[in-house]
């Protein structure tokens, strides 16, 4: 058995696309203003306007999820505001308190629903009774979605214009955590704009770091006065970058020639067929249906250190109860079939298939 660790537990582990470190290299040879007033983030701002269908689009590249979020949010949550969004969101659970730091003490309201992601009806419920109890609670600024949503599965267009109604019913603001904007994008045979702002989607922190790029996301404003907030905000957090056109040099590599719908089909590719392969085994079982890059197995203890011992490097994801647990692979650009095929070897080797 090859010895070689097989590390499949997140997409951050991948390297960076030839294309993006090539764009790096090339702006690093021409001089142009600092602070986002380069020539590669003005071009960057027309290559998301014409992709998104959309003209006037405000964006701020930035360099990490964490500040693209709290920023994007920060810029219609206030100090005695809050934020609706799922129990698992990595706003909740995995920002350290960035979101509420950047809004300088807003409050997050998480609901608890299955499939990762938020419902219309338990999302209405939850703004009903909040309003019911008024006098003591913080007031609702809007509501934050994931897509992928945390278990790897997808907002149907249906899903986020019911949620982008409830939004706008109660005078809120909708933003989405785009971190895998790319690889839900390609599962729904859509347009970029059919997927954000045509269903009312306000703002979109969209990520190319897990998806090709070395550090580049960038928040897109379909709501120009979120935009106007923002850019009040962002010297404030931290996060002007002098050097602003490395990150969108990269963009605009990512954007170019679609490449970074190729890269994310790939990814998806390879996960479904990780995931149609995982299947077969007796000792694991599928969680959620693999509509993007991600595949969530429900196993026991003792099967978890089984896959340590054979160096197969999942994300261990949650504890269900004393005796099992949610595993996550999660597939990248770069991932090969053939490092499926000997994970699935190395497995065949101590499971039994059913």
């Amino acid at each position: 058995m090859n010895d070689k660790p097989i590390l499949m537990g997140t997409d951050t582990i991948s390297g960076v696309a030839p294309e993006i470190l090539d764009s790096i290299i090339s702006a690093s040879r021409v001089k142009t203003l600092p602070y986002g007033n380069d020539i590669y983030t003005k071009e960057c701002r027309e290559i998301i306007c014409k992709i998104f269908e959309k003209e006037n689009l405000e964006i701020i590249p930035m360099m990490s999820g964490t500040a693209s979020n709290s920023l994007a949010l920060s810029s219609f949550l206030q100090s005695y505001g809050s934020i609706i969004c799922h129990d698992e969101a990595h706003i909740n659970n995995d920002e350290g308190g960035a979101p509420e730091f950047f809004s300088g003490g807003g409050k997050l309201i998480s609901i608890c629903d299955n499939l990762g992601k938020l419902k219309p009806k338990t999302l209405k419920t939850k703004i009903d009774n909040m309003s019911f109890k008024k006098k003591n609670t913080a007031n609702i600024s809007g509501v934050s979605i994931t897509q992928l949503a945390e278990n790897g599965t997808i907002y149907k267009k249906k899903e986020i214009l019911e949620i982008s109604k409830i939004c706008k019913n109660h005078n809120m603001f909708l933003h989405m955590d785009g971190a895998r904007f790319a690889n839900a994008l390609v599962s729904q045979n859509i347009s970029p704009a059919e997927a954000t702002w045509k269903l009312g989607v306000d703002c979109l922190s969209l990520g190319a770091t897990k998806n090709g790029a070395m550090a580049a996301e960038v928040i897109i404003f379909f709501n120009n006065k979120l935009a106007f907030e923002a850019k009040n905000k962002i010297k404030q957090t931290g996060h002007v970058i002098s050097k602003t056109r490395f990150i969108s040099a990269q963009l605009n590599a990512w954007f170019k020639d679609g490449l970074w719908i190729k890269l994310a089909k790939s990814a998806n590719n390879n996960a479904k067929y990780l995931s149609d392969q995982l299947s077969l085994f007796r000792d694991f079982k599928l969680l959620y249906p693999t509509e993007g890059n991600e595949v969530f197995l429900k196993i026991e203890n003792k099967t978890y250190d089984q896959i340590l011992k054979l160096k197969i490097i999942p994300n261990l994801w949650s504890k269900v109860n004393d005796d099992e647990l949610v595993i996550r692979f999660v597939t990248s650009f770069e991932t090969q079939k053939s490092q499926i095929d000997e994970l699935i070897k190395r497995l065949s080797n101590q499971f039994i298939k059913t």
